[in-house]
């Protein structure tokens, strides 16, 4: 019965928010869905002294849409505020999206992934691995630049990391991939202002998943 409550009450809040500014939301997502940073920017100007909350509103949405990718947004920020705070920004967003996301897979979805994991051997040991070693597994997957990072708080939530662990290892984890985020997605649509910093970036970011890559074949080798 709590559950029925939560949801409905869920269902009322996207509702009004929706009818609050429908035309917001069908502009913001045509935009992102185009990849357009800087269309996105200058709309995210338009709000004005709001345009900080809009921002953070749309970086908690994106985290629940799960599809679109952050650096859109996050370079949009970068333009609008600076580096540094669109940083900051992008961050805190960033974060927000992901434990109110936590909290929502938690509550609803832990419940009844815990009858399949009761079923399997193996499911209990992945579940046994993320109360002992969640923070370690999460902070990492948090450090990759281009994971998905819905995808990647969703399976954390019908773990069983705690939120301790969850929040620490978000707080940290997300941090650096944001400021790349953001100085990539500002320096695309500035390529030709800033063309040294945004190769390095790139080549930056070809590196860190080539040794991913290296070492995930260097350990199938080992085990094969």
């Amino acid at each position: 019965m709590s559950k029925l409550l939560g949801w409905l009450v869920i269902a009322a809040l996207i509702g009004l928010t929706y009818m609050w500014q429908p035309e917001f939301f069908h502009h913001a997502y045509g935009i992102i869905e185009r990849g357009d940073i800087a269309a996105l920017a200058e709309y995210l100007r338009s709000f004005g002294a709001g345009s900080i909350l809009v921002t953070l509103l749309l970086f908690v949405v994106m985290t629940f849409t799960i599809v679109f990718p952050f650096m859109i947004l996050s370079g949009a920020a970068g333009i609008v505020f600076g580096l540094f705070w669109g940083i900051i920004i992008s961050w805190s967003g960033e974060v927000v999206g992901a434990l109110a996301m936590f909290v929502f897979a938690r509550y609803f979805f832990r419940h009844t992934v815990e009858g399949w994991i009761s079923k399997s051997r193996y499911l209990k040991q992945v579940d046994d691995y993320s109360a002992a070693n969640g923070f370690k597994a999460l902070l990492l997957a948090r450090l990759l630049p281009l994971a998905p990072s819905g995808i990647i708080t969703a399976i954390a939530a019908i773990s069983r990391i705690s939120f301790k662990d969850f929040l620490l290892a978000t707080i940290l984890g997300k941090l650096p991939p944001v400021v790349i985020k953001v100085i990539l997605g500002h320096d695309i649509v500035f390529a030709g202002e800033n063309l040294g910093r945004l190769v390095f970036i790139v080549l930056l970011v070809v590196f860190v998943y080539a040794i991913l890559w290296w070492q995930k074949r260097k350990k199938k080798a080992e085990l094969s």
